[in-house]
């Protein structure tokens, strides 16, 4: 049997998955974040389309808006073609920017613009590119806590979170030795997560059969 904080958890994900709504993921490190977010993808009424996964914590800052919004040739030093971002390689699909709160504030300001006007601008472009996406993010900080300290835009932070999900800690589940093992979180790639894979995979998979229904519009809360 799943615990109840489990149990409320897949509740609550399968209510949001088939809603065009950003998702906000909390929870510590270990705990199944991006495997979540797949699920919530899985569900949703986009499930054939791309989900790119971005780690902005391991972006050098003065990269992350080249990398998320892609650039032109020239647009700086280096830039010897021009290149998609992650919004553009994204599009028709879901983005899941894991580590959110890692981002600096100059590129929290571009992101909540692109939010807000569904669109994407290439650095050093001027002819924006319209989105069709669905924003999944995460972190393992307390983004309030983040937000009265002044490292985290508290407009970005409802935006982001329109629908909010808390992973609990794996020592919060206490059946997690008696769930069965998903041959996809035993790749080679991840054997070393693999004990923090194992206690939640049969938890999401359910989700990837719940059956899509069109909801609201991909930015705004329902």
């Amino acid at each position: 049997h799943r615990c109840s904080s489990m149990e409320r958890l897949i509740w609550q994900a399968k209510m949001i998955a088939p809603r065009n709504v950003p998702v906000l993921i909390q929870g510590e490190s270990g705990t199944g974040k991006e495997m979540l977010a797949r699920a919530i993808h899985n569900a949703s009424t986009r499930p054939k389309s791309s989900f790119v996964a971005v780690n902005c914590g391991a972006i050098p800052s003065e990269l992350v808006d080249a990398e998320l919004f892609g650039h032109t040739k020239g647009a700086f030093t280096g830039a010897s073609q021009a290149r998609a971002g992650y919004f553009e390689a994204a599009n028709g699909g879901t983005l899941f920017l894991d580590e959110i709160g890692e981002l600096p504030l100059p590129s929290q300001v571009r992101l909540l613009r692109v939010l807000q006007e569904r669109k994407v601008t290439r650095i050093g472009a001027t002819q924006p590119i319209d989105l069709d996406i669905r924003v999944v993010s995460a972190t393992n900080r307390n983004l309030l806590h983040e937000v009265g300290a002044g490292r985290f835009r508290e407009d970005l932070y409802f935006r982001l979170g329109c629908a909010r999900v808390s992973l609990p800690p794996l020592r919060d589940r206490t059946d997690k030795l008696a769930l069965i093992r998903d041959p996809f979180a035993c790749k080679p790639a991840v054997v070393a997560e693999t004990d923090d894979y194992v206690a939640i995979a049969s938890e999401f998979r359910s989700l990837a059969h719940l059956p899509g229904v069109k909801h609201a519009n991909v930015f705004e809360p329902a």
